[in-house]
């Protein structure tokens, strides 16, 4: 529990850092490839007319967007992070688009979520399942707050298996990017190497399934986006089928 704990503040403080430079930095660091892998996200849950949909992670409300986009009302959009700055740039962007009445931005944690169970008909978490204390709680908190027969998509930056396109990805993420951030945004390099040193621990794409099938989902799959700089992982919580 006390590594939890201290990894959260950490993360919440990096974060805290961040927020105003974030979506600046976000553009170079998908490569402006980030609204095409978040739309992906979408396709490939299979949803049509979802009530009730979950973006754990959501950061500055990247996807909650394009998902307020995608499913026109009466489908509303649930957005939490831990981190409050994050929140309330969600938020700011929310009342901007006057999309307030269908999005709404809650500063919570998804390794403890304060809802019912069985109440999402889909639960999103985009780039930021790499920073949780502990994968398997997210897993079980997730399936818990979901319906039954519905989607969990996690879409999450990865390591290339190919050595070139790893040894490309490697020198964008570890020089390009920082000297960009520094340069362009006055970001200090320690806090845009905590961006992808989290990948270090992260599991990869097949570990990641076996995790979703011991955790009690079914029809557990994946694919590489881009050629393995991102991975999208879909899987259901079993029903009644």
């Amino acid at each position: 529990m006390a590594r939890s704990i201290s990894k959260n503040r950490i993360i919440r403080n990096i974060f805290t850092k961040l927020a105003l430079v974030y979506d600046y930095l976000e553009p170079v660091m998908t490569r402006r490839r980030g609204d095409k892998w978040r739309r992906r996200a979408i396709e490939v849950s299979g949803l049509e007319k979802p009530d009730c949909i979950l973006d754990g992670c959501a950061g500055t409300g990247l996807l909650s967007l394009q998902l307020a986009q995608v499913f026109s009302a009466p489908t509303n959009i649930v957005a939490v992070d831990f981190c409050p700055a994050m929140v309330s740039l969600a938020k700011q962007k929310v009342r901007s688009m006057h999309l307030y009445r269908r999005v709404e931005i809650k500063a919570e944690n998804v390794e403890l979520m304060p809802f019912p169970d069985e109440f999402f008909d889909a639960v999103f978490i985009s780039f930021g399942m790499r920073f949780v204390s502990d994968v398997k709680t997210v897993l079980a908190e997730c399936q818990r707050v979901m319906k039954k027969d519905t989607p969990l998509i996690i879409l999450e930056y990865a390591i290339p298996s190919n050595p070139w396109q790893r040894f490309f990805t490697h020198c964008y993420r570890e020089y390009f990017f920082p000297f960009w951030a520094r340069l362009r945004a006055r970001v200090p390099g320690p806090l845009i190497h905590h961006l992808h040193d989290s990948l270090v621990h992260y599991p990869d794409a097949d570990k990641m399934g076996r995790m979703l099938i011991q955790a009690g989902f079914d029809e557990v799959e994946y694919e590489e986006l881009s050629k393995g700089v991102v991975t999208l992982h879909r899987a259901i919580k079993p029903g009644t089928k």
